[in-house]
């Protein structure tokens, strides 16, 4: 019951996130409004307010981009909150806001819009998280975000036109950064024997992880030696009444 009231929560929060997105998109569109000047413009006050509303922001010319934004925000942001529910929305946030920043700061010039920033984002904090915790659902996780959205990773270089790579760039860090600083939060990996051990403060009989190690020869068991010995029947002893019954017979 518990994991299906969370499963509900993180896929709302991931489908409200969407549907915010298309819904922006959608009286842009029908309005035909010029909602684009809200994105960020680098180092302009103008284009400070866009740290806040780019995310929300697609080109109404291409419904690509849009749509290309749409199946991944939904997939990262539920595993995201799903399985990292204690740190999903402080990551998020700082994901969100470094980005932005980031842009503003030192993108080159232009009105940079579009949820791809996040989006990257999100894929470096899933998949630096699971390997960080050694957790073999967290890593199916990343390993998962990795076949889907793992070809990202060759958007963080200025290799086409119009598009933002320096959104993608700094997204991309962002995520390492806060998966690095909560790597100590969420789900953590379960500890072998010898790390429980070295909690506990008990020292280890062998340290077989030193170089020259040799392993301590069991001793043998002492042989355990059953003889059998057989035990001749008694003779029978014969009574006077019965040497008196066979007088008769």
């Amino acid at each position: 019951m518990f994991q299906l009231k969370i499963t509900r929560i993180s896929f709302g929060i991931a489908l409200s996130l969407v549907a915010l997105m298309w819904a922006v998109f959608a009286i842009e569109y029908a309005l035909d409004l010029d909602w684009y000047k809200y994105g960020i413009y680098p180092r302009t006050a103008k284009g400070l307010i866009g740290i806040i509303t780019s995310p929300f922001l697609h080109s109404t010319r291409d419904f690509a981009h849009i749509i290309n934004n749409s199946v991944p925000t939904l997939i990262l942001t539920w595993m995201m909150f799903y399985h990292y529910r204690t740190i999903a929305a402080q990551a998020f946030v700082f994901i969100y806001l470094f980005t932005g920043a980031t842009i503003w700061l030192f993108a080159h010039n232009g009105y940079h819009i579009g949820m791809s920033g996040v989006i990257y984002g999100m894929t470096s904090f899933l998949i630096t998280s699971g390997f960080l915790r050694r957790n073999m659902r967290v890593a199916a996780v990343s390993l998962v975000v990795v076949f889907l959205y793992g070809s990202t990773v060759w958007g963080i270089f200025p290799n086409q036109p119009g598009v933002s790579w320096e959104a993608h760039a700094f997204g991309f860090i962002g995520g390492i950064m806060i998966a690095l600083f909560y790597r100590k939060n969420g789900p953590q990996p379960k500890k072998l024997m010898y790390e429980i051990e070295e909690d506990l403060g008990i020292e280890p009989e062998e340290e077989y992880w030193k170089e020259g190690y040799q392993p301590k020869q069991q001793e043998a068991a002492p042989k355990i030696i059953i003889n059998y010995q057989i035990v001749p029947e008694k003779p029978k002893v014969e009574t006077e009444e019965s040497n008196e019954v066979k007088k008769k017979n």
